[in-house]
């Protein structure tokens, strides 16, 4: 595990809190016909979301955190469907060529059942790369100091009033005779 300089929050001696800027390094991209897009920092390969975590997480950007998750989410869905699409065709292909022709029909809507998932996996898989890269891409112009954190988004409407215990909103001064 290495470790990633990043903005943090140090405590002067007087006790006060200010932002600390440690200079981020642009993560690389490569793209090979074979293995597709990776990615390194300092020419060493990031290999699994446990190297993007420790990248991503210390910014503290909702939108980049939002993003990495959304990928890794997705790559684990293709996963999931990926395994029960090998399942259902190795089960279909097997009944197929065990069963006498009459009774293949079942075996064969499973094996194509089964080669349908492992294609739907493929498009979780592309929309975890894609993902993937737009975090990277996001990181890459913190890295320039191009982009600054965004505040994380609201859960509803109701949260961007500012009511007091009340129900009268804070920003108003009470009526006094």
């Amino acid at each position: 595990m290495r470790l990633i300089s990043s903005p943090a929050f140090a405590q002067n001696v007087s006790g006060q809190t200010g932002i600390v800027e440690h200079k981020l390094k642009p993560i690389e991209i490569s793209y090979t016909t074979l293995t597709g897009l990776f990615y390194s920092l300092d020419h060493e390969i990031l290999r699994d979301d446990k190297d993007f975590e420790s990248l991503i997480f210390p910014l503290n950007d909702y939108e980049s955190i939002r993003l990495l998750k959304r990928s890794e989410n997705s790559a684990s869905t293709g996963k999931v469907l990926r395994y029960i699409g090998l399942a259902g065709l190795l089960t279909g292909l097997t009944g197929i060529l065990a069963v006498p022709s009459n009774q293949q029909t079942p075996f064969w809507l499973t094996a194509i059942g089964g080669g349908l998932s492992i294609d739907i996996s493929g498009f979780f898989q592309t929309e975890a790369q894609t993902t993937k890269f737009n975090c990277v891409q996001r990181y890459n112009r913190f890295a320039r100091g191009e982009e600054q954190v965004l505040p994380k988004a609201t859960e509803d409407e109701k949260s961007l009033l500012d009511f007091d215990k009340t129900g009268n909103s804070s920003d108003k001064k009470p009526v006094t005779k």
